[in-house]
Parts: C-alpha cells; sequence; structure tokens
C-alpha cells in the first residue's frame, strides 16, 4: 500500500472473513443450544386440530416418523391415515391430492392444504410400545 492509496482489497478481505467468523459463531451457538431460532413462519402457523374444516382431507392422519434431510436430500415424513399403511412423503410432494408435505422438521410436520396460504402443523405422534410375542 502507497502513501497516497488505500488497499480496498484488503478492507474487502478483512470484512468478508469477519462475516465468516460471525455466521460461523452463530451456527456453533445454535447447535449448541445456546440460541434458538424460530421455524420460518411460525407465527402464522395453525395446529392441525384448530382447523375444523380439514376432516374430510386429514381426518385421521398421522406423522409416524421423519426422516432429517440435509443440502443434497430433502426430508421425509412418514404419513399414515387411519387403517391404512404408512406412507413416505418427502418435502415438497403430495400425501394425496389435496395436502402437500411443505417442510420436514425433528418433532412435526408442517403441511400445505390446497387452496390455503396458512401451513398446518401435524406433530409427531407417539408411537405405542411394542408387545412382546
Amino acid at each position: 500500500m502507497g502513501a497516497q492509496g488505500f488497499d480496498y482489497d484488503r478492507i474487502q478481505r478483512i470484512v468478508v472473513i469477519a462475516g465468516m467468523v460471525v455466521v460461523f459463531g452463530l451456527w456453533l451457538a445454535e447447535e449448541a443450544g445456546l440460541i434458538r431460532t424460530a421455524a420460518p413462519h411460525a407465527s402464522a402457523v395453525i395446529p392441525l386440530s384448530a382447523l375444523p374444516g380439514l376432516q374430510s382431507s386429514a381426518e385421521g392422519l398421522a406423522l409416524q416418523g421423519v426422516i432429517a434431510g440435509s443440502a443434497t436430500a430433502p426430508g421425509i415424513a412418514i404419513l399414515a391415515a387411519t387403517g391404512k399403511r404408512p406412507v413416505l412423503v418427502a418435502e415438497g410432494a403430495y400425501f394425496n391430492e389435496d395436502i402437500r408435505v411443505e417442510r420436514v422438521l425433528p418433532d412435526r410436520v408442517l403441511l400445505r392444504l390446497r387452496g390455503d396460504a396458512v401451513p398446518v402443523v401435524l406433530p409427531l405422534s407417539p408411537q405405542p410400545a411394542a408387545k412382546a410375542p
């Protein structure tokens, strides 16, 4: 750097490295449980039981399990309707013609009903204890 010039490249590198350190520190703090992040659109989420008009399309629907997604693979919800076998449904795919799996989270799934702007939360159902033969 000369006496008459300003080294913008050096300043840019310093700012980028500082930003990366801050992002990495926030990620570590979130992973360690020191800070909590909100679910997307958390204020707009309505529990499934709070929607009386859902009985026709989601009656007896249970979330039996989840498979976590990654950067290259979507999350998968294990959904089952009463009296039917469980079905694996990836994020973004439809369970039936009216219900789409919006997002898979560790303890719940966000469903989007056809024509609705507000997602519906379906919590993970407790599994009954297996009986010994």
